[in-house]
C-alpha cells in the first residue's frame, strides 16, 4: 500500500483532495479548492487504495 502524500504520475498530493468517483478506470476528483480534475491511473486498484489510505471519500460508498 502506498501511504506517501503523493502518488506516482499524479500531480496533486492527498491533502488537496476531498472526494472522488470512479467509472471505467477514470477518477473524477473534487479538490478542496473546488476544482474537479480527472485522472486515469495505470494501476486503478493501487490508486483507489492510495485514496482510501488517505481517507479520501468515495462518493459511491458515502451517503452524505
Amino acid at each position: 500500500m502506498n501511504i506517501n502524500a503523493a502518488y506516482p504520475e499524479f500531480q496533486h498530493e492527498a491533502h488537496e483532495l476531498k472526494r472522488y468517483i470512479e467509472a471505467s478506470g477514470i477518477f473524477s476528483i473534487l479538490l478542496k479548492c473546488g476544482d474537479i480534475i480527472h485522472h486515469r491511473p495505470v494501476h486503478v486498484e493501487d490508486f483507489r487504495n492510495w485514496l482510501s489510505s488517505h481517507d479520501i471519500v468515495d462518493l459511491r460508498s458515502n451517503e452524505d
